[in-house]
């Protein structure tokens, strides 16, 4: 079956008084139907670009973007005009920000902002539309829906707020959703709420997902394939079963040993040595050979292919690990 999205060699830059930061390099995803793909990483990583540059948000100037294919059901939208990307968002591919309060017009009720996708991409009458609205809104859970569509964003929790943006993004019932880190400043107790109403209107509603997020513990819970990336590249992708019960790479390796666990009686705090290098000053070779134990000769000067290990798992490493963590 062919993925519902398929991207093709990303590459994005930003030309800069500092340097030229190569925030993308060479990044290729697939994503199934119905499926949710996690893209894992530090911040700074270049996730955010990514799922931006899926939807065609990242202007140019200030980046330059160079991308072989943004293949979207069945279309290359790489070239597609602002119209008709216009006419694509919200309607057949839609994204939940991370800061739901900036997202939200402030001067508009949260009902007008729903109301708004029903009557352009559906056609709605502004009546029609906003009994669609008390409905999408109910089903992700707000209580007094009607009386909530009256209200403000700033009037609403952030937890309330953010469960309005994954009204929005369902609204149209789109093929792919984008969620980029929509947890990010929410507590640990309403993330968890979100994410159980985010997986289940993705898997109810048919709907795939790509989720972006640096939290391990949540691409455990909804993920079905994880990207990992380090740097601007790709260097690990994997089932999520595998990608927990055997890490491959060195670096998803301590990002996995980082992870706070109830389990761990000594209470003792992991951390990868050494830090991100600058994305205008990256190292040669491999970019993580500075933080890595296992770094060789030949890793400090070729950067590594991504390499197939079967089983629909993929390594950027000449020494891929073992499920011991041993070469």
């Amino acid at each position: 079956m062919e993925p519902i999205l398929k991207l093709r060699n990303l590459k994005v830059v930003f030309p800069t008084n500092y340097g030229v930061i190569r925030a993308v390099e060479s990044v290729d995803l697939d994503i199934g139907d119905r499926e949710c793909v996690a893209l894992v990483g530090e911040s700074g990583c270049g996730k955010s670009v990514t799922s931006q540059s899926v939807m065609r948000l990242i202007e140019s100037p200030p980046a330059l973007t160079q991308v072989d294919a943004i293949e979207f059901n069945g279309r290359d939208i790489k070239d597609y005009t602002p119209k008709q990307m216009q006419e694509l968002r919200g309607k057949e591919m839609s994204m939940i920000f991370q800061d739901a309060m900036t997202s939200l017009n402030p001067v508009m009720t949260v009902g007008n902002q729903i109301d708004e996708m029903y009557m352009r991409h559906q056609g709605d009458s502004k009546k029609e539309a906003r009994e669609k609205t008390v409905k999408a809104l109910e089903l992700i859970g707000l209580p007094e829906p009607r009386t909530r569509a009256n209200s403000f964003p700033h009037q609403l929790s952030g937890g309330m707020r953010q469960r309005v943006l994954l009204a929005m993004a369902f609204a149209c019932m789109p093929k792919l959703i984008i969620a980029d880190e929509p947890t990010t400043a929410l507590d640990v107790t309403i993330q968890a709420q979100v994410l159980k109403t985010l997986r289940g209107m993705q898997r109810g509603c048919g709907t795939s997902l790509l989720l972006v997020t640096h939290d391990l513990s949540v691409v455990a819970s909804i993920a079905d394939t994880v990207y990992v990336m380090y740097s601007g590249k790709i260097v690990e992708k994997a089932p999520v079963k595998d990608l927990f019960n055997s890490p491959q790479h060195p670096y998803t390796v301590g990002l996995m040993a980082a992870v706070p666990r109830l389990t761990d009686k000594k209470k003792t705090f992991t951390q990868i040595p050494g830090t991100v290098p600058h994305p205008a000053r990256k190292p040669s070779g491999c970019y993580f050979h500075p933080r890595c134990e296992y770094a060789t000769d030949k890793c400090r000067k070729e950067m590594p292919p991504l390499m197939g290990q079967g089983g629909g798992r993929e390594v950027r490493c000449y020494y891929p690990l073992t499920a011991g963590g041993n070469m």
